[in-house]
């Protein structure tokens, strides 16, 4: 494709990620949401392609909003026949919600100025059976009020390596938090977190945290007390994938 006319192709990605494991293109036999974008797109352009995410959601987490972008050569595809043609071609569980041409420097990943996350939590004692997969089934009460004090205490510009799994591999662990709300809704807790970039499980370390200060374990200001000590250890469990939603990215 170097030597012709190409588009750069911008999608807005919906999944369910119960039966993936996470974003990122593996070994063959490991089925991935970004292996399955490729090969739709690959059977509607006619040539091999590399779809850029924005996110490396991980291992049944799921997304309402996720960017990734494409090049094609194929200049005859209308966007809304892509969209279509790409959609019945991908799993019913993964689905393309829009589908844009945009400027030659636009990348997903590097174009983005921060992202959205929604972790969805039924607390009640029955199991949410029509849910499942969806959200985290936690059987204890909660009290919301610490949650959105502690919830608080997190925005802002801050180093957030106690958040982070040891697995975090980046050198610069200083992000910003521009929201963190706790809500409730329809039998479920809602904590919505928007910031400019996110550690390695950052925001399942997050809610494991809020979990802790909910139930009474700790006070609010154990967050506090991350932040400052910078230890992994002072902070939460990590809350299982299965209420992580990417929500969209944003840009400029």
């Amino acid at each position: 494709m170097d030597d012709q006319p190409t588009r750069n192709i911008k999608l807005v990605i919906a999944y369910n990620g119960a039966a993936y494991h996470g974003w990122q293109r593996q070994e063959p036999h490991l089925p991935t949401i970004q292996q399955s974008v490729e090969a739709a797109a690959v059977r509607v352009v006619g040539h091999p392609v590399t779809v850029f995410g924005a996110g490396r959601t991980d291992a049944g987490v799921h997304a309402e909003g996720q960017v990734a972008n494409f090049r094609t050569s194929n200049l005859s595809v209308p966007l809304r026949g892509l969209r279509r043609a790409m959609n019945a071609r991908l799993p019913r569980d993964i689905a393309i919600r829009s589908a844009a041409e945009v400027a030659d420097d636009f990348h997903a990943s590097r174009s983005a100025v921060g992202k959205t996350y929604r972790y969805r939590l039924w607390v009640a004692p029955q199991r949410p059976v029509h849910l499942a997969g969806l959200v985290y089934h936690y059987w204890r009460a909660l009290d919301l009020v610490p949650m959105r004090d502690a919830a608080r205490r997190l925005l802002g510009t801050h180093d957030f390596v106690g958040f982070a799994t040891s697995a975090e591999e980046r050198e610069n662990t200083v992000r910003t938090i521009f929201g963190c709300e706790v809500a409730e809704a329809a039998g479920e807790v809602l904590v919505t977190v928007r910031g400019d970039g996110f550690l390695y499980n950052m925001v399942r370390n997050i809610v494991g945290t809020l979990i802790e200060i909910g139930r009474g374990r700790w006070g609010p200001e154990q967050v506090d007390t991350v932040l400052a000590s910078l230890d992994r250890r002072d902070a939460g469990p990590t809350a299982p994938p299965d209420g992580l939603s990417l929500v969209c990215v944003h840009y400029e």
